[in-house]
């Protein structure tokens, strides 16, 4: 009967350090996050990068997995949707993205990184790609 108890609570005591851990946070720091519906305006710097304008101060810079916004216009509509239906984008996997070039036609992007730019970064940007 002891034997019993004592490797209760061995597991108990094993199980503990796992229980109190902080739960998962997102990666990157916490100011590299956005919300989707804070999202002013976008263009495209070339067949691989977005820029995004979020609250009409931050740039945040896309960078996709392949040539997905080739044949693609800065005029062309951006459909974005969350992955898991929360509004907070921390991660290239909490953004869908979809380039809509003609009409009923969307070409998925895999977006691979996401940048928040510093002010001097943003400010260095061509006029014709500033977001």
């Amino acid at each position: 009967m002891q034997r019993l108890i004592l490797a209760a609570l061995a597991a108990a005591a094993l199980a503990a350090p796992a229980l109190a851990q902080e739960p998962a946070k997102p990666a990157g720091p916490s100011n590299q996050c956005f919300r989707m519906s804070q999202i002013d305006n976008h263009t495209k710097g070339d067949d691989q990068t977005v820029y995004l304008s979020v609250r009409h101060r931050d740039v945040y810079r896309l960078g996709m997995s392949g040539n997905c916004l080739a044949g693609a216009s800065s005029n062309d509509a951006l459909v974005m949707a969350p992955t898991a239906g929360v509004d907070l984008i921390c991660r290239p996997l909490d953004l869908d993205i979809k380039v809509h070039t003609n009409p009923g036609m969307l070409s998925p992007c895999i977006i691979k990184d996401i940048t928040k730019l510093t002010p001097e970064q943003a400010a260095a940007l061509p006029p014709k790609i500033k977001p």
